[in-house]
């Protein structure tokens, strides 16, 4: 017979008298006596935190607390006290992500509350409750950011026209376009696009990327939207679920994805952890599945601490694409590391950064 574990932290439950109590001090069979008693849980922790609890107990007891976490980063979200706050929570996540998505891929539609909550599946009251809290914006003040930054970004990046950028960007006219524009950045598009930015950005150090056709490539991921998980969880979260569910091959590189690139030259540049997969898969347990398009991409090659790369997106926006023979094509920016940081000297760690370019005009067949 196989035996009980605790659904709240694991450890199995031999006999009846390690069974948590409910609120008449009945043994139940589905909480250890540690975690459960009276009826209520003994402490209000979040998972991770229950993790950590258990490997520091294990580590005093002469077990490896780093293979530990590993296991339990698999295992916890399938025990019953953490599954139904996951359940929901990522439910949340991947409608919100769905959204995010989709607001990307329609960014010059009227995308209302109502339709935005119809992608969602979940109710107009409801989703702006949700996406707000997730998103630390409303719909409307987040798709109004990305359509200005969109405009701002075409601005620097390429010759398009303002009454074109007005309508990609779900503008009415050229003068509502600019209003907007100037409210949110202080300044009208026209003085914007001559302004050098307030990234003070060196020439120093020629830029000489190679240009090459990626073909599509499948990824999974988990955006990084929630405040309490720390960028090691969520590569330690990703990586078990890509060994749990087989998704791993011998071609897979670890990548970061940048889905929306911040025109703000105060916004840092946010990415999220990825694995390349060798085929398609179905979006699940908040991890989610997306594909790299097929294009053209000017590959960059930096070597130093990943907090310098920076620096790199600076030299790429404001000195290599303006002066080359290429536009910022709409598309994913990712990155692939190369090395393990946990075992090479940041000043060693090599990255190559990933930027979709599309000829401009008059080098489409150079």
């Amino acid at each position: 017979m196989k035996n009980k574990v605790c659904q709240s932290c694991g450890m199995p439950l031999y006999k009846p008298e390690m069974y948590g109590t409910d609120s008449i001090g009945t043994r139940i069979e589905d909480y250890c006596q540690y975690c459960f008693q009276h009826g209520q849980f003994t402490s209000d922790v979040t998972m991770e935190e229950m993790i950590n609890l258990c490997a520091k107990y294990v580590s005093k007891n002469g077990g490896n607390s780093e293979q530990y976490i590993k296991y339990m980063h698999v295992q916890f979200p399938t025990l019953k006290r953490w599954a139904q706050k996951e359940d929901t929570q990522a439910e949340y996540y991947k409608a919100i992500n769905r959204v995010l998505d989709y607001i990307n891929d329609h960014l010059q539609d009227n995308n209302d509350l109502e339709t935005l909550a119809q992608v969602a599946c979940i109710s107009p009251f409801h989703f702006h409750r949700i996406f707000k809290a997730i998103i630390g914006e409303n719909p409307a003040q987040y798709i109004q950011r990305l359509r200005l930054e969109h405009v701002a970004e075409n601005l620097r990046t390429n010759d398009t026209s303002l009454d074109r950028l007005a309508t990609e960007s779900g503008y009415n006219s050229m003068q509502a376009l600019s209003k907007a524009f100037k409210k949110y950045f202080g300044i009208p598009p026209s003085i914007y696009k001559i302004t050098p930015s307030r990234w003070a950005v060196s020439r120093a150090g020629q830029l000489f990327p190679r240009i090459c056709k990626i073909y599509p490539k499948h990824i999974i991921y988990l955006r990084s939207i929630d405040p309490e998980a720390t960028y090691n969880n969520i590569w330690q979260k990703l990586y078990s679920f890509a060994i749990f569910s087989n998704l791993l091959y011998e071609g897979s590189e670890s990548l970061g994805a940048c889905f929306e690139f911040p025109d703000n030259p105060d916004q840092k540049p946010e990415f999220c952890p990825c694995l390349s997969i060798e085929y398609p898969t179905t979006s699940r347990n908040n991890i989610e599945y997306k594909e790299i398009r097929e294009g053209i991409y000017a590959v960059f090659t930096h070597k130093g601490a990943y907090k310098h790369l920076t620096e790199l997106y600076k030299k790429i926006w404001y000195i290599w694409l303006p002066e080359s023979r290429y536009n910022f094509r709409d598309d994913i920016i990712f990155e692939k590391y190369l090395n393990n940081p946990a075992s090479t000297d940041e000043n060693e760690l090599l990255t190559e950064v990933y930027v979709p370019v599309i000829p401009k005009k008059g080098y489409e067949k150079n």
